[in-house]
């Protein structure tokens, strides 16, 4: 039994939602202190922009498992922050494409930049052996099929 009194429970499925929750918390605290005008739920949906580009809803609730609803809720609180637009997607004119405009591009890059620093400080924590198992461990859990 885990000694941590940060885990109520020897279950990894509850060690996983401790680590995400603690981590989230603590990154929204980050974000808060600098002034960031977004909240760590937003910041995903931003970064899957700049790394894939303009997408559908659709495509981004896809990418970061995330519920339709959720995704349509930060498009548009995103689109009220003005840093990202919906286009006409060209190849089907029943679809529309969220993009990210100038100002979120700048957004999304200040916002990597503090999430690179959070995670070399965490990541400082372990060994190079230790980082090596954890990646491993996690991309076998996320690649691991439903039940």
């Amino acid at each position: 039994m885990n000694s941590s009194p940060h885990f109520f429970s020897p279950l990894t499925i509850f060690q996983i939602g401790a680590v995400y929750n603690a981590i989230h918390r603590e990154c929204d605290q980050i974000f808060r202190d600098r002034n960031f005008p977004l909240e760590m739920d937003q910041i995903p949906v931003l970064l899957k922009l700049h790394y894939k580009g303009q997408a559908t809803q659709q495509d981004i609730s896809n990418t970061l498992r995330r519920d339709k609803a959720s995704v349509n809720r930060t498009v548009s609180l995103l689109l009220k922050k003005d840093l990202v637009k919906v286009i006409p997607d060209k190849a089907d004119k029943r679809r529309t494409l969220v993009d990210l405009t100038t100002h979120g591009r700048k957004l999304a890059v200040k916002a990597n930049t503090i999430l690179e620093e959070f995670d070399k400080s965490k990541s400082s924590k372990l060994s190079e052996e230790e980082r090596t198992q954890f990646n491993r461990i996690m991309n076998k859990l996320i690649q691991a099929p439903p039940m």
